[in-house]
């Protein structure tokens, strides 16, 4: 039972990924959505960039790895992680108060998404995923006539939701399992909590609050170097 078992999860899958890549299949069963789950985890690297609309700022994200795993049965995405390295910002508060910080994310549960056909091009194939970070902030300074001082937020300056972001092959473009491609996507930022200032509760979280938060913020990657483990 066990060589049959194995053998079906085997033609599942090689069913599955020849109909979703478009390849040609002679002898493999077809694949159903309630057949034994086959996954396949791919491994891309990744780096971009991140803009933040209301302080004007857009942050690299240094070269960092994505890891997704495929139920090939169904072409959805059930599992990844891509961990995002901090970036040390500097911006113009209200447009005139020089402020500089240390950006965390935290990743909130699993990535999901799918991976189809294309809708425009059947021969092409389009990837989304979904995916929550906490955003923390630390090591806020202020520019105080030419002195950077410390604004002493602690460490517990965060947003006080998991922040969603949504990216998705971009309109005419295509994605290759082997060689990666552009995702692109857009989120909302919601309201902090925790951040002190000057040592004193809750104030800071005021300040960050009537900085940071909104909805015109925007992300890119580019995935490459597709390899399986």
């Amino acid at each position: 039972m066990r060589k049959r078992s194995s053998f079906v999860r085997l033609g599942a899958a090689v069913a599955a990924l020849s109909a979703l890549l478009g390849l040609p299949l002679t002898s493999a069963p077809a694949a159903h959505a309630d057949d034994p789950a086959v996954t396949l985890t791919t491994l891309y690297d990744a780096e971009g960039s991140s803009t933040i609309g209301s302080i004007g700022v857009t942050m690299p994200i240094d070269p960092t790895l994505l890891t997704e795993t495929l139920d090939v049965n169904t072409s959805n995405i059930i599992d990844g992680t891509m961990p995002i390295p901090s970036q040390r910002t500097q911006f113009d508060a209200f447009g005139f108060i020089p402020m500089r910080a240390t950006v965390s994310l935290t990743q909130v549960g699993p990535i999901t998404g799918t991976l189809r056909k294309s809708p425009t091009n059947p021969r092409d194939l389009v990837i989304t995923s979904d995916v929550a970070y906490t955003i923390r902030l630390s090591d806020v300074e202020a520019k105080v006539f030419g002195v950077w001082t410390p604004m002493f937020v602690g460490d517990h300056c965060r947003t006080a939701d998991p922040v969603q972001i949504h990216v998705a092959t971009p309109a005419g473009e295509s994605f290759n399992v082997f060689t990666g491609g552009t995702v692109e996507g857009t989120y909302t930022i919601g309201n902090f909590t925790g951040c002190h200032a000057f040592f004193i509760p809750g104030l800071g979280s005021v300040a960050v609050n009537a900085l940071v938060p909104g909805s015109d913020n925007a992300i890119s990657l580019q995935l490459s170097n597709g390899r399986h483990p």
